[in-house]
């Protein structure tokens, strides 16, 4: 039997597998403030249960999308039924080890590579667990590894020294603990009881993000996690040529100013489906690359152009002159004085006959907005993306595009300039070529799919924003709304909602940026796409010489998806608000929860 994977990797995917489906001790308390990379699920099983309580979990267990639910899970089934008659372990059963605190970690070490750490509780009932362990040491055995046993706190650790690394497991008052160190293991059980003074729950940086992180009425995170950029990317450089150049430039950038990085989870609140909460701590003042961060408060009003029926729309406010002083600086103090102006003027006025400082940037008012929107028919390219600033002066901004586009000759020849309502933008032209007649049918829909997804770009004015989309239709859908009567976001009952409640959580403080979007529209797309004879005929094409698409193609046949209303009923909208404050960028995202009835 060849071992291919590391004994580490293997054991690892085998419980991150189950973390997606979902104190003491309390890893967090247990771990060293050296753990540089840190996730913890509080409860596994209160995850479940929370995640049943969710729209996708209510969803699910709709009785009309159980014969679904149950074909797909079917699917699932047959694909691991050889690896489960070898090993003799059911998926059932994997998914069932966890059964408390679940946390993985990454520690820095003094010496050679990073620690990665599992913690995972157990339950009275080790048996399966065991089992697993068992498994491993037979495969590592065959594959020539070594097994030692060592005892530590009256715990038994076992080392499988195998060709890909070592593994330390241990089973330690019905919680496993695994490492790729062994120190790092030993670390652990000897600060079991949690109260070491060098933990990672009372470094400042994880504090902060978990103190920012709970829920509107305080509740607690299921999921948290917890990165340390800086110390990271140090654990991953020390060993490496060039590694100290590295770190050495990071102050240059400013980058060394990201303190932390972290967020967390909230399931079934009283009031919301679900709230997350995404955090980055940044050291004040701010320079570099950071300092480049120049956000305002922005408006919760939509723009009169933006329709109602988009999947997600986003705007924010930006200090356009102080970005563009920030970069200017931070490219000057790397390649020297003036030297951002002289290449502006060589690489960007000169080629182009156009002043960027003075018609490009002088004329953002400091508002971007980024609309997309499902564009029928169902098929895998359907979002279109559109992205809008704000301009001082249209008439000035169009005299600037219109010289560009006559400035480029290659562009000029690429692009056609269109007009449809308000809207007057360049549309890309894609030439193609004659399909030969002699290839066959199916090399023939190949390049027919393929230039069905090719993006068409397109750029342009409409109103007093100027704008870039991936495709015409997403452009033509807001110049029908800005110029008819097509309901727009701005009269839409369910987004003032979501924004009243998203201002409440934001109180005093400045919001940089908003959003809102609808995951029912993604839905739709999803079950059009699904149901599409495109769809169907792919997977009857990869199920003749794989079995999963032939399990699945069974499967949908014989359980397919319910009436569209089924699911959507349980799905409400989604916001999200950053604020820019003292401690650095804080963003709570929540949707809406939905009473199906």
């Amino acid at each position: 039997m060849r071992f291919r994977p590391t004994l580490f990797s293997l054991l690892l995917a085998l419980l991150a597998a189950t973390s997606s489906i979902a104190a003491e001790p309390n890893a967090a308390q247990i771990m060293s403030d050296q753990t540089v990379v840190f996730l913890r699920i509080a409860d596994t099983q209160d995850y479940v249960k929370k995640l049943d309580q969710t729209a996708i979990g209510r969803a699910a267990s709709d009785p009309q999308m159980q014969p679904f639910v149950n074909g797909i899970w079917q699917t699932l089934k047959q694909s691991v039924a050889d690896a489960e008659e070898r090993s003799g372990i059911s998926l059932e059963e994997l998914l069932s080890i966890p059964q408390g605190e679940l946390a993985i970690g990454v520690v820095a070490m003094q010496e050679g590579n990073p620690g990665v750490v599992i913690l995972c509780e157990l339950g009275e009932d080790t048996r399966v667990t065991e089992k697993v362990l068992d498994l491993l040491e037979t495969v590592a055995t065959n594959d020539g590894a070594t097994i030692e046993r060592n005892k530590f706190k009256n715990s038994e650790i076992t080392l499988i020294r195998g060709k890909n690394g070592p593994l330390a497991v241990c089973i330690h008052e019905h919680t496993l603990l695994a490492s790729n160190r062994i120190e790092a293991l030993e670390d652990m059980l000897d600060h079991w009881d949690g109260k070491r003074e060098d933990s990672l729950a009372a470094d400042d940086r994880f504090r902060t993000i978990v103190s920012s992180s709970r829920g509107t009425k305080d509740e607690p995170a299921q999921m948290i996690w917890y990165l340390n950029p800086m110390e990271t990317l140090r654990t991953i450089v020390k060993n490496q040529s060039g590694g100290g150049y590295i770190m050495a430039f990071m102050p240059v950038l400013g980058l060394d100013g990201v303190k932390a990085v972290g967020g967390s989870t909230i399931l079934a609140a009283e009031d919301f489906d679900t709230i997350s909460h995404f955090h980055v701590m940044l050291e004040r003042p701010r320079t570099g690359i950071i300092e480049i961060i120049q956000m305002k408060n922005a408006s919760t009003e939509p723009e009169a152009w933006v329709p109602d029926d988009i999947t997600n729309y986003m705007t924010m406010n930006w200090d356009v002159d102080k970005s563009y002083n920030a970069v200017e600086k931070l490219y000057d103090n790397i390649l020297g004085e003036d030297k951002f102006e002289e290449d502006i003027k060589n690489r960007i006025n000169q080629p182009t006959g156009i002043d960027f400082k003075t018609e490009i940037i002088d004329n953002l008012e400091g508002k971007f907005t980024l609309v997309q929107w499902y564009e029928p028919p169902a098929r895998i390219n359907s979002q279109a993306t559109l992205f809008a600033a704000k301009v001082k002066d249209r008439a000035a901004m169009q005299r600037t595009l219109d010289h560009l586009v006559d400035a480029l000759p290659r562009l000029k020849n690429l692009v056609e300039r269109r007009n449809f309502g308000d809207a007057t933008f360049f549309q890309l032209q894609v030439a193609n070529g004659p399909i030969p007649d002699d290839i066959s049918d199916e090399r023939r829909k190949r390049m027919e799919t393929r230039r069905s997804l090719r993006p068409l770009p397109c750029f342009g004015l409409i109103g007093d924003f100027v704008f870039f989309a991936d495709r015409p239709g997403i452009v033509e859908h807001i110049a029908l709304t800005l110029g008819g009567d097509t309901p727009r976001l701005a009269d839409d009952l369910s987004f003032k909602l979501t924004m009243n409640r998203l201002l409440e959580q934001a109180g005093e403080r400045k919001v940089a940026m908003v959003s809102f979007s609808r995951p029912e529209e993604g839905l739709r797309m999803f079950y059009d796409l699904i149901q599409a004879d495109s769809t169907r005929n792919f997977i009857k094409g990869q199920a003749e010489e794989n079995n999963f698409f032939s399990n699945l193609e069974g499967n949908l046949n014989a359980n397919p998806l319910p009436e569209f209303k089924v699911i959507s009923k349980y799905l409400a909208p989604q916001g999200s608000i950053m604020i820019d404050d003292e401690t650095g960028l804080h963003m709570i995202q929540f949707s809406l929860k939905r009473d199906s009835d």
